[in-house]
């Protein structure tokens, strides 16, 4: 986020300074955006480390979060922007065919009007569009300003819908676009035996065992029940290890709130952030955001 001033990010901005931030909240997988995004639901790409690899639809044997909740038949929709890009995330895995829930992939404007009117399931995971010009997922081919149009769309349509007090609203990123950060990406637990060889640019073959997170991504926990400009650095995980948050840290928690076991190793081992939830809802949420500047308008 240092790339942009806080004129430039309002709507993140205004997360940081009303909700709480993660300082050290890592992607799962060093690599590009479909393999993290199976890690998130997952907590494995089950030994893909490519975009461009295979046509994923329907295609990942692993458990994925979908099939965690309709297992114990806990309500879910995955909502997505269907402008275009990766996506939807629930249509990866072959449980949500062989099930035929294939019909709780909906599109993103469903959401707006869902959460106005009380409508929300358990659980709601949202896919942004990608990549350019007037899609929402922050790419660098596109427009932050696009993004920060969509985050708060999504925020105010929470906001002013009655489930706001029973929300927990978190917002993470894939991967991070390849940009330079200081802070080395951490060693983590294997999720299960499978690796990923690619060739790299001097001719020589690759191995990536996941054994390894990915960069730092911003990450927010959006709630009334989240202390006001919060700031988390480290978690402790279950084998009491002082470790950086990552993707997985989001089945983690939700493992222990719903009652399910952890899916593999990595997410054994990930820290959970339960911890951060308040005992009292906040009154005082933010209830409008500001509104984003095309960013091409800044001189």
């Amino acid at each position: 986020m240092n790339y942009y001033t806080e004129k430039q990010v309002p709507v993140m901005t205004s997360f940081v300074q009303n909700f709480l931030t993660f300082n050290h909240w890592h992607s799962d997988v060093a690599g590009p955006t479909d393999p993290n995004r199976f890690a998130l639901v997952s907590g494995t790409t089950h030994g893909h480390g490519s975009n461009q690899a295979a046509d994923y639809t329907f295609l990942l044997p692993q458990k994925s979060i979908f099939q965690a909740l309709g297992e114990k038949g806990i309500s879910w929709l995955n909502y997505w922007d269907t402008a275009g890009g990766t996506g939807p995330d629930s249509k990866a895995f072959t449980w949500t065919l062989e099930s035929g829930n294939e019909n709780k992939t909906v599109p993103v404007e469903q959401f707006y009007s869902d959460a106005l009117a009380g409508k929300l399931p358990t659980f709601s995971y949202l896919n942004p569009s990608c990549c350019g010009v007037g899609t929402t997922s922050m790419h660098d081919s596109g427009l932050v300003s696009d993004g920060e149009a969509f985050l708060k769309k999504v925020y105010e349509s929470l906001r002013a819908g009655p489930q706001w007090e029973n929300t927990l609203f978190i917002l993470t990123f894939d991967e991070t676009g390849g940009f330079h950060d200081h802070v080395p990406p951490p060693l983590a637990p294997r999720p299960d035996e499978f690796t990923y060889t690619e060739k790299a640019a001097n001719g020589l073959n690759y191995t990536y065992e996941f054994n390894r997170l990915g960069g730092r991504v911003p990450t927010f926990l959006i709630s009334p029940w989240i202390n006001e400009g919060a700031v988390e650095q480290f978690g402790i995980n279950s084998f009491g290890e002082t470790v950086s948050y990552c993707a997985s840290s989001v089945l983690r928690t939700l493992g222990y709130l719903w009652d399910f076991e952890p899916f593999n190793p990595r997410v054994q081992w990930a820290p959970s952030f339960d911890h951060l939830i308040q005992y009292t809802a906040r009154k005082n949420a933010i209830s409008k955001l500001p509104t984003p500047e095309t960013f091409t308008d800044f001189k």
